[in-house]
């Protein structure tokens, strides 16, 4: 976290994304949930952004189980043969 003129630590959306995508280790997601149970606008954006990942799995997750399109398989593996 950054530190103001305070001394306090600030979140920023850096730490927000990089919380949401499990991307801080041990140390700093406790730092990070530490600042954010103190500042109240941040602990609202987190939530908000929170919201924002949940519709978006919500929304695009399914594609990810469909099956490749046959004729996407077919020109990739023609390209792969010509290799």
């Amino acid at each position: 976290m950054l530190r103001d003129q305070n001394d306090m630590k600030r979140v920023t959306m850096s730490h927000i994304n990089a919380y949401l995508d499990g991307a801080l280790d041990e140390q700093e997601r406790r730092d990070f949930e530490a600042a954010v149970e103190t500042d109240a606008e941040a602990k609202a954006l987190l939530a908000l952004h929170r919201q924002h990942v949940q519709e978006l799995h919500r929304l695009y997750d399914p594609v990810l189980e469909e099956p490749v399109p046959s004729r996407m398989l077919e020109i990739l593996r023609a390209k792969k043969s010509h290799n």
